[in-house]
């Protein structure tokens, strides 16, 4: 009796073994399998909208004005800052030396004329050497040569603005040492300006030369309209964008280099857009947005993404995912960066509308 009683304890225990090891199978080949997720393909497309680029005024033209001879500056009549116009007197070098080399210049001009006028007859009448009177006549032409040279060199002793504008640099002292190639003053002309802006490779085929934009100066707080007069048809190498400039008449003055303007475009331009669930979103520790997306060995690889605007359930994505990619929708709580997934497709694709 009690032989039969080990025995069946015996068989108990083995079977209660077995039981456990299967549970402890079916355990593992649940943790081994891949998480179910839901998915979707990325479509872009294009929205029309009225956009914004940022950028700046930026002169007509910028000129930086030099003595073209030297001396000592004797006199300054402008300040920075102040505006200018054309042909206004800006400074002035003392010009004593090329006063006097003017004098001596004339004095040997009405030498070598009065030389010239009485051996001129003497060489007509065939009394003078040629060579002699050849001579004469080159000493008359090097001294007129050097009347103009002097002349030019104390009208250069005085500066002129070369245009209506601002002066935006002064360099120019009084007591000052000045030398031809040596920036004196700087003057930007602001009677007309440009709104300069940079707009995507993208977007680049929405403007032409001669369309009107809307150029909003938050500063001033006015809107002015302008023409699109210069694209550069060469991509800056980092950004690939496209410099644009607006030009803009600036009679009063009003609109000063370096201000901050926001250039709305006439018309809706095309923009291609990305949109995805919210649901898609998953915020690391750092709360920065990412998205899980499937590469092609079905494996989940968290990405980090830009996001833009909300709009309902969904938001925009302006950098981190491109057209046709897989990504999570739901189910990304039981998945880890780089494991395995076992994909179920989503009804709804997440796309761009058409229009806003």
């Amino acid at each position: 009796m009690r032989t039969n009683k080990m025995g069946l304890l015996s068989l108990f225990l083995i079977g209660a073994g077995m039981i456990q090891s299967c549970k402890q199978k079916e355990q593992k080949q649940l943790k081994d399998e891949p998480p179910v997720v839901t998915v979707a393909t990325i479509n872009s497309s294009e929205t029309e909208q009225s956009v914004s680029y940022s950028g700046s005024i930026v002169p007509d033209n910028t000129t930086t004005v030099s003595f073209a001879v030297p001396g000592t500056i004797n006199s300054v009549g402008v300040n920075e800052g102040q505006r200018v116009s054309k042909g206004q007197f800006l400074a002035s070098i003392d010009a004593t030396e090329y006063e006097a080399a003017l004098q001596i210049a004339n004095a040997n001009l009405d030498q070598s004329e009065d030389a010239f006028r009485r051996f001129d007859e003497l060489y007509k009448k065939g009394s003078f050497p040629e060579k002699d009177y050849i001579d004469i006549k080159t000493k008359v032409a090097q001294a007129q040569a050097n009347k103009k040279i002097n002349r030019k060199r104390i009208a250069d002793s005085r500066l002129h603005s070369p245009s209506n504008g601002i002066i935006t640099v002064k360099t120019a002292e009084v007591g000052g040492m000045a030398a031809p190639g040596v920036p004196a003053f700087t003057i930007v002309k602001t009677d007309m300006v440009y709104a300069q802006f940079s707009v995507p490779e993208s977007e680049i085929g929405n403007f032409r030369q001669g369309m009107l934009v809307n150029v909003n100066i938050p500063t001033l707080q006015r809107n002015f309209t302008g023409k699109i007069t210069i694209i550069n048809p060469v991509a800056d190498d980092v950004s690939k964008a496209f410099t644009l400039k607006v030009r803009l008449d600036n009679p009063g003055g009003v609109l000063m280099p370096g201000m901050i303007t926001e250039v709305l475009a006439g018309v809706p331009v095309k923009i291609k857009q990305v949109r995805v669930p919210l649901t898609a979103i998953v915020n690391n520790v750092d709360k920065i947005p990412n998205v899980y997306v499937v590469d092609k060995n079905g494996s989940a690889r968290l990405t980090r993404v830009t996001v833009g605007k909300i709009a309902g359930d969904e938001v925009i994505i302006t950098n981190g995912l491109e057209e046709n990619q897989t990504i999570i929708l739901a189910g990304q709580s039981n998945v880890k960066d780089g494991q395995k997934v076992k994909t179920e497709t989503a009804s709804v694709t997440p796309s761009a509308p058409k229009s806003e």
